[in-house]
Formats: C-alpha cells, sequence, structure tokens
C-alpha cells in the first residue's frame, strides 16, 4: 500500500496549496494510507457504506463519511481534487470512476491481485508495481 502514499506525496504536493481534498473510497477497516497522507499535511476524508468501519475511521482520528458509491452524495466530495481506492471490485470500479469524472479530478486504483481493472484506467508502474489512474481536466 505504500507504493500508492508514495505515488501521490510526490505527484500531489499542489493539493496541498490549493487547498484540496484527498478521498479514499472504501476504506474498511485499514486506516495505514490515510493516516500517513493526513500525517504529511494532506486534507484527506474516507468514505465506506460500512457504517462501523466509518466509525472507527473516526475513531482513529479521520475524516469518515457514510456513502453509497451507486447513489453518491456529491455534498460529501466538495473540494476534492483527488480519489484513489484500494482492491475495489472491477464492477464497483465504473461507479468510482463516474465520481472522479463528476469532480473532474484525478482517480488511482491499486487493483486487487491479478484482477483487470476496467479500461478506460491506464497503467502506471509505480517502483514495480501496477497502479491505475485516470486523470481529470
Amino acid at each position: 500500500m505504500d507504493t500508492v502514499f508514495k505515488y501521490i506525496d510526490e505527484n500531489y504536493q499542489n493539493l496541498k496549496n490549493n487547498k484540496l481534498k484527498i478521498a479514499e473510497l472504501g476504506i474498511g477497516f485499514y486506516f495505514n494510507n490515510a493516516q500517513k497522507l493526513k500525517d504529511s499535511g494532506f486534507d484527506v476524508i474516507v468514505v465506506d457504506i460500512n457504517k462501523n468501519a466509518v466509525l472507527d475511521a473516526k475513531n482513529n482520528g479521520l475524516n469518515a463519511f457514510y456513502d453509497d458509491l451507486f447513489e453518491p452524495n456529491f455534498e460529501i466530495y466538495k473540494n476534492v481534487g483527488l480519489i484513489y481506492s484500494f482492491r475495489p471490485p472491477r464492477d464497483l470500479q465504473p461507479f468510482i470512476l463516474k465520481i472522479a469524472k463528476k469532480l473532474n479530478c484525478d482517480l488511482i486504483i491499486k487493483a486487487l491481485s491479478g484482477e483487470e481493472p476496467i479500461e478506460e484506467l491506464k497503467l502506471i508502474n509505480c517502483q514495480g508495481k501496477p497502479i491505475y489512474v485516470w486523470k481529470g481536466d
């Protein structure tokens, strides 16, 4: 997971200066990357449909929200400049991309090992590990 953190830290410093947020979609119960981004100065929000995961994230000091990515509440995503997600199921990826397109922000997906992500995402080799990106305008 540190690959995505390093990629964001190296390529998205402008988000800090422009007061834009980073959103992790489908946080689950793994808060390490969001916490590292927050600790390095990024404004991070985390989102999940599991209310226990949202509560756990809040208890760990993260700005967490409950949301259904099939019917997103776009108020949550105000001022988001980058979305990332770890191992989202392939059938969820088009909905995540739809949110990124609506917000006109970049998207990074770390796909499940051996799973082919949706076609609109571009493969990037990051420290020998594959991540998939979509660039907003």
